[in-house]
């Protein structure tokens, strides 16, 4: 039997479950039945909050969904540990549109465990797609074309994102309903990653 078969059903059915977390953030999605013209347009601006927060879920389902094709671009084998793995990233990602409805719904509210909550899913999805990367390469499932270099980039990479969410749990006991604001720090903190990353010291490519 092919070997690339098992890992292509592992792929195939990733896919799927990222796809049925998109639509299940799109179902959360909707205004009161019967709203009265002369509302319309208040309604419309309470429900930015609820916008905002289903697309900032969509951009990261959508990025981890790319990172993860294209780590199994390199990944050419698979063993019981890594699907296990592959299997706790989707939890994560099934997991995600749950919190995004409460951020939505309560993320004005003073209480911290809104933006708790959804910052320890998106935490657990970047260690977890990190993890998997990293337990790849050294059992030597990735191709040839991933040295030391790479993947420390690729890893470096992927911790961005859970070092804001992560700084933001204790932070949102503090800002309250401010906390998501702490999220944008994830911009200067991934380009600085990437500046790093980019060009590696003499001394890491010896």
């Amino acid at each position: 039997m092919d070997k690339s078969v098992p890992l292509e059903r592992m792929v195939f059915f990733s896919d799927a479950v990222f796809a049925i977390a998109l639509t299940l953030l799109a179902l959360d999605l909707k205004l009161p039945l019967g709203i009265p013209p002369e509302r319309l347009t208040a309604e419309l601006a309470g429900a930015v909050p609820e916008l905002l927060a289903f697309a900032l879920s969509f951009l990261i389902i959508a990025r981890v969904w790319m990172s993860h094709h294209n780590d199994f671009f390199r990944i050419r084998d698979f063993n019981p540990q890594l699907a296990w793995l592959n299997m706790l990233l989707l939890f994560f990602i099934v997991m995600l549109p749950a919190p995004t409805a409460i951020l939505s719904d309560y993320g004005g509210n003073p209480s911290p465990w809104p933006s708790v909550l959804y910052a320890a899913t998106i935490s657990g999805v970047y260690l977890t797609l990190a993890g998997m990367w990293t337990y790849a390469w050294r059992r030597g499932l990735t191709d040839d074309t991933v040295n030391e270099a790479e993947h420390r980039r690729v890893f470096l990479a992927r911790l961005t994102a859970p070092a804001v969410f992560l700084l933001s749990i204790p932070a949102a006991f503090v800002l309250g309903s401010n906390t998501p604001f702490l999220w944008f720090l994830i911009i200067p903190v991934a380009l600085l990653a990437r500046r790093l990353t980019a060009h590696p010291s003499p001394a890491a490519t010896q």
